[in-house]
């Protein structure tokens, strides 16, 4: 079997089963996103919008300013810009000292939102 038909198979695997997408759209200002990947787990604390400051829990990973930019299967170009799945890799866009650069993960195996709770009044 080719990559390209492999490529096909599994977006059409993904495209029958039952799956929940996390929308990006619902981050706000100080949630804390958690993205745990076959080996690694991102903790992503949301400035504005997708606008993150990134940490993880190994140090040959890339820690710093990021825009979170949605899902990749394997190599591919982004294919869901807003959404995080899990089977998917997690795609960033580092922001360090005007330089960009493209981050993609191994697999997502979880995903947990700490929603920030407005203050009482």
């Amino acid at each position: 079997m080719s990559m390209a038909s492999d490529w096909l198979a599994r977006l059409q695997e993904y495209a029958n089963s039952p799956h929940e997408q996390f929308d990006l759209t619902t981050l706000k200002p100080g949630d804390v996103l958690r993205v745990n990947t076959r080996n690694t787990l991102y903790t992503f604390r949301i400035l504005e919008e997708r606008m993150a400051l990134m940490e993880t829990n190994r140090e040959n990973r890339p820690i710093g300013r990021v825009k979170i930019m949605g899902c990749t299967f394997g190599l591919s170009s982004t294919i869901s810009p807003n959404h995080l799945f899990c089977g998917g890799n997690l795609e960033l866009s580092l922001l360090e000292q005007e330089v960009r650069m493209t981050h993609t993960t191994s697999a997502i195996r979880a995903i947990e939102w700490l929603r920030r709770e407005p203050a009482a009044a």
